[in-house]
């Protein structure tokens, strides 16, 4: 591994931040790096970006964020940008390195340890709120995921997106790291790229800059909150190819062409998703407690994949190298709020 593991910390940008691309960062930072950017107030306001190298919307989004505000910005900020080596590359992480977003419960390698020393700057600091940005690269709604229930997360998240999904698994991610340490939550995007979701994305941190605490956490008034709870993930095992629609030649298992518009949708049971070559092993479900639920979502028969009860998909994704690297996509069900909660 060529980059330096070595924290960097500093209180200013480089000189050409602002202007330089997810792939160019490589060039001006010697690798993660945690920024304290004075603001008239205080707590700051956490927020991560970069942490998968080909999710570059957080980087546009934070550019496009101090370009607006040009003068002192109104509350300070601590700011990390993660994987410049992958971001280089225009990938989601390195062959040779683990993903970014799974170094943050505790370990002994060289990746963990540097996240354990990231949470203790940040707990130093006792922020507002977290915020970590990611894309997706299949098609979804701009969403926002929390990690724990409390009203002025709910409230954080829902000023994102009326869209918000719970989730407890995978642990190592950093917004549930964080959420030990004030509101955090985690922007889904859309599509790395879209100027919709930059802009987005930049207007939400610019208000929760401005607002103060009282307005930041309480419920935004026309919002209605949809939250779902992910409780299983699906998996493809290393050895078998996915393939979609009609690039299914070297295909041992090929589902149908609009597979990612499924996301955020109800998968009625019975639905027809794609075909396989064999009746078992070509996909693998796992529940939040790793167990094999795979025979309660999925059936294989006379070669085509039905599911078997009806679910709620999120992040579904058409490319192999995330399906590698990640995973095919998580199940979904509606999550009912407590009232007191709302």
């Amino acid at each position: 591994m060529t980059t330096n593991m070595k924290l960097h910390l500093s209180e200013t940008l480089p000189a050409d931040f602002l202007t330089t691309s997810a792939r160019k960062l490589n060039d001006i930072l010697p690798g993660p790096s945690l920024f304290f950017l004075k603001g008239e107030r205080n707590p700051p306001l956490f927020i991560s970006i970069l942490l998968h190298g080909n999710e570059t919307t957080g980087l546009l989004a934070v550019q496009h964020m101090l370009k607006t505000i040009e003068a002192k910005l109104p509350r300070s900020v601590i700011l990390f940008i993660g994987n410049v080596r992958a971001a280089k590359a225009g990938a989601r992480k390195m062959a040779d390195e683990p993903d970014y977003n799974r170094i943050w419960s505790s370990g002994s390698s060289k990746e963990e340890r540097l996240a354990s020393e990231v949470l203790g700057h940040i707990a130093g600091k006792a922020p507002l709120a977290c915020i970590d940005i990611h894309n997706n690269t299949g098609k979804n709604p701009h969403y926002a995921c929390i990690n724990t229930l409390d009203r002025a997360t709910l409230n954080l998240a829902a000023r994102f997106s009326p869209t918000i999904v719970y989730f407890t698994e995978p642990h190592e991610v950093i917004s549930i790291a964080c959420s030990r340490i004030a509101p955090s939550v985690t922007l889904e995007c859309g599509i790395a790229g879209d100027s919709e979701g930059t802009l987005h994305t930049a207007d939400y941190l610019i208000a929760c800059l401005r607002s103060p605490a009282s307005k930041l956490f309480a419920h935004p008034e026309k919002s209605h909150d949809d939250v779902f709870h992910t409780v299983a993930k699906i998996s493809i095992p290393d050895n078998v190819r996915p393939g979609f629609g009609n690039r299914c030649d070297d295909a041992d298992i090929c589902f149908r062409s609009d597979f990612d518009l499924l996301n955020f949708t109800r998968v009625a049971s019975g639905t027809l998703l794609g075909t396989a070559l064999t009746p078992s092993g070509l996909l693998y479900v796992s529940n939040n407690m790793n167990m094999d639920v795979t025979n309660e979502y999925f059936s294989v028969l006379n070669g085509e994949i039905r599911t078997t009860r009806h679910f709620i998909p999120a992040m579904f994704t058409m490319d192999r190298t995330i399906i590698q690297q990640d995973c095919l996509g998580y199940i979904m069900e509606p999550y009912p709020l407590q009232q007191e909660n709302r």
